[in-house]
Parts: C-alpha cells; structure tokens; sequence
C-alpha cells in the first residue's frame, strides 16, 4: 500500500493499542472489469463501516487494497468477518471469459505491550499498520503451500506471538468453515451478525422458522457468530468489561 493513514486524533482503544485491518480482492487482475470491481468494492467497504464503525473509517487506500482501524480486537475481527461476507453476490467476467465470485483477502495488525501503550498514537499506528501488511503478504503466500487449506484468506501478525498464535487459529478455522457454508448459510450469518430474529432470517431465505434454526446450528453459522461474539467480549476494553461471574 502505498498510502499510510492518518493517525486519529484521539486515543484510539482504552490502553492506545489500534488494531489495522488491511485487505485486497483475490486474483484482482483476473477480473476484467475494473470499474464494476471497485465499485462493488466500495459498497462493500460502505457496508462493513456502516455496521463496525472504525476510528479510522475503512476505505480503499488504493486500487483494490484497502484498510480500516479499529479500537480493539473484538470489533477488528467482526469487522473482518464481515469483510468476508460483504462481496457475497459480486460476481464478475474474467480473463478466462467466465464469471467468478469477488473474494476478499485480510491482514490484521496488532500492536500490544509496551511497542503499543508507551508510544504516541502515530507511532503506534505505522507500526500496527505494518505488521497488517505483512500479515496480509502472508495470507497471500501461505494458500500457496501445500502445507496450508486452500480456504485460507485472513492473517494476523502481532507483537504478543500468542496472541498472534491464538487469533490466527481462530482465523484458520472460520476461513475453512465459511468455504463450506452455502450462500444460505452465509446470509444466515450475515442475520445473526446483524442481530436478525431467526424469524426474519428464515423469511429472507424463504424457509419456516425451525428450518433455519437447524440450519445454522448444524451447519456452521451459528458457530462462527459465537466465536466471534466471545473474543469480541473478551478484548472489549477494561473500562466496559461484564463483571465476572
């Protein structure tokens, strides 16, 4: 990326600690049509910030790229789980004179310890925004390998290695499991994202209410929305934390 962000004027988490969300369109030079791509990008991007406001709002920072930052890693990682939802439907001609679907790559820097809490918010900023690079470089380079799922699209890299470890885990296993759901299950997860009743999902979809309930117990939606959910509580900052029960 060849545009670094304007720090936010104020703190931007409870400790000073932003976390960056960069990301770009798989195989982006395959699509023919440019224009139609990055317009479908930026409605994709539109909605995303709509739904998980950034302190530094999402946007494309060039061509395809693109990067957002955000205040804590629980909203970071909702928004980049529905960064991987958000091109659901944008299906474009290719070179090879075929439509394809538009996929989203992610990479998430995170700044933690004392390279976070003790160095002024630029600082710490550039520094959050570089480790989303390479974590983004990484995503690209690890599908590659035969040692790594084809499904895997998103990355962390972070100054903590096991929060680094953790949180790529978590990534590797929603990025296999969202390349199993159906484009039902992926408008399920989209409602539950959204706080959708069940009711109003199955109606979307058409099916009776006990249908989709099933559907997104057995099938993945529900699963990934409650991971989310827990680690979106769990690094909420210290100020705003539940009491312990």
């Amino acid at each position: 990326m060849s545009h670094e962000p304007t720090p936010p004027g104020g703190p931007v988490s409870a400790d000073g600690s932003p976390v960056v969300v960069t990301g770009d369109v798989v195989t982006s030079r395959r699509f023919v049509d440019l224009e139609g791509l990055l317009a479908g990008l930026e409605d994709a991007l539109a909605g995303v910030e709509a739904a998980e406001p950034g302190v530094h709002a999402l946007r494309r920072t060039e061509r395809d790229v693109f990067l957002g930052v955000y205040g804590d890693l629980g909203v970071a990682l909702t928004a980049a789980l529905r960064l991987r939802l958000a091109t659901d439907g944008l299906v474009l001609p290719t070179v090879d004179g075929v439509d394809e679907p538009v996929e989203l790559r992610l990479g998430i820097g995170v700044v933690a310890g004392p390279e976070g809490t003790d160095s002024p918010a630029s600082s710490a900023l550039r520094a959050a925004t570089e480790r989303a690079r390479q974590a983004l470089a990484a995503a690209e380079r690890l599908p590659m390998s035969r040692t790594w799922p084809d499904s895997l699209r998103s990355r962390c890299a972070a100054a903590d290695p096991t929060l680094a470890a953790a949180v790529n885990a978590h990534l590797l296993l929603q990025d296999q499991l969202l390349a199993r759901l159906d484009a039902r299950d992926r408008r399920a997860l989209l409602g539950l994202l959204d706080g959708e009743r069940q009711v109003d999902i199955a109606a979307a979809l058409g099916v009776t209410q006990p249908a989709i309930a099933r559907r997104i117990r057995v099938r993945g939606s529900l699963a990934l929305h409650r991971a989310v959910e827990e680690l979106r509580l769990a690094t909420r900052p210290s100020d705003t934390a539940p009491p312990a029960i």
